[in-house]
């Protein structure tokens, strides 16, 4: 997430790809800027699919809640 609270993919790992995960009440997950993490960005998905600004996003909002699910080896 850059400073304008956009995503994007980089070839190269930098600190701008960590996020802190946090294991919700509601066995959601969200996931919040590391190098922001004192704006409070998170990263969401608006209903299109396409991403949302970090700015956008505040706690509380559907779009920020992704559930994890189960993989199987086959």
């Amino acid at each position: 997430m850059d400073t304008d609270g956009l995503l994007y993919g980089s070839q190269t790992p930098n600190e701008e790809c960590l996020f802190l995960e946090r294991l919700e009440e509601n066995h959601y997950n969200t996931y919040t800027s590391k190098k922001h993490a004192e704006k409070n960005w998170f990263v969401g998905l608006k209903k299109n699919g396409s991403c949302k600004r970090g700015p956008r996003t505040h706690y509380g909002q559907k779009a920020i809640l992704f559930l994890p699910l189960p993989v199987s080896s086959d």
